[in-house]
């Protein structure tokens, strides 16, 4: 019986720490060198009021969010609508300003949304 409970044990441990790991993996990189002043993402009336951003390519930014929403938001920035990879994810505030440092974008489109509301949403465009 010892030995059953010291194998489930040693499983439960196992399990934990590859849960751990992955999501570990899964968080974005923080941002080195020096960073620029970026744009204002507005959340009111549960939506975002500008929907596309544009940033220049290859410098790291600080975007500033500001949530006139008593309801929770962040943004939450991914390399495409599918949102499985992360860029750069925001804290989550209500009715608070909040700011994040984003890592240089390549050239190209990226996607932005509230981890929150996954209905508000949009695009950031990286020149």
């Amino acid at each position: 019986m010892k030995r059953t409970i010291a194998i489930l044990g040693l499983v439960l441990v196992a399990a934990l720490g590859a849960a751990c790991s992955s999501s570990a993996a899964a968080q974005p990189s923080a941002p080195t060198g020096p960073t620029s002043d970026g744009p204002t993402i507005v959340a009111k009336d549960m939506k975002f009021q500008t929907t596309t951003v544009e940033v220049k390519a290859g410098e790291n930014l600080n975007l500033h969010f500001d949530n006139q929403d008593s309801a929770p938001h962040n943004v939450a920035i991914y390399t495409d609508s599918g949102a499985s990879t992360p860029i750069s994810v925001g804290q989550v505030v209500s009715s608070a300003k909040a700011d994040q440092v984003v890592p240089a974008l390549k050239p190209g489109t990226y996607f932005f949304r509230c981890d929150v509301h996954h209905d508000m949403t949009g695009t950031i465009v990286a020149k």
